[in-house]
């Protein structure tokens, strides 16, 4: 009888310790011949010549500590939980809902720096055609009474096409600084 109860509290204990991570799911990550990138939870879904490929991740169980929650949002948490049923496939569908609006942005981010890689190169392009010509054509240059400084300024035809244009440059290099810098931490977070 001793022996009975002993296994039977063995039970319990088991099914009650049991560790967060055995409920995580699992996603499945592959790359097409396109380079587009594809998650699922299900691994039948995975096309036959893309399976040698397949990269396994786990998706985390958040976990909260009920000391560090206050009492509402702990009972927000515990309805949310009934609501799921606690099932992972929610958070997997969500983790790669996730996963697909990123790679989504990145496209995005990757498209807008090369049309300004392509614009920076094309002014770089124009200034160093105008500073040609301006030597080539010293006479070309005249004299203009400036009102903002008042002083005559020796000036050319291109001054202010090539002052439009080294002012966008500046810009598409500050732009292209600041995609960058959102495409790394996307990249990171992938």
């Amino acid at each position: 009888m001793c022996r009975l109860i002993q296994i039977g509290w063995s039970i319990l204990l088991i099914l009650f310790l049991q560790p967060h991570f055995l409920s995580a799911g699992e996603v499945y990550r592959w790359t097409d011949e396109k380079g587009t990138v594809h998650f699922t939870d299900d691994l039948s879904k995975i096309p036959k010549p893309y399976l040698d490929q397949v990269e396994k991740k786990g998706v985390p169980e958040e976990t909260f500590e009920k000391r560090d929650v206050p009492k509402e949002a702990s009972k927000k948490e515990d309805t949310l939980r009934q609501s799921e049923g606690e099932g992972s496939s929610d958070r997997v569908k969500e983790y790669l809902k996730d996963i697909e609006e990123k790679i989504a942005t990145k496209k995005k981010l990757e498209k807008k720096i090369s049309q300004l890689e392509e614009e920076l190169k094309q002014s770089e392009e124009r200034l160093k055609k105008i500073e040609e010509r301006e030597k080539e054509k010293f006479p070309s240059y005249y004299t203009v009474y400036d009102p903002r400084i008042k002083k005559w300024v020796i000036t050319s035809p291109e001054d202010e096409e090539k002052s439009r244009l080294m002012s966008r440059m500046k810009d598409i290099k500050e732009e292209l600084t600041s995609l960058e810098e959102k495409l790394s931490r996307i990249n990171r977070s992938l």
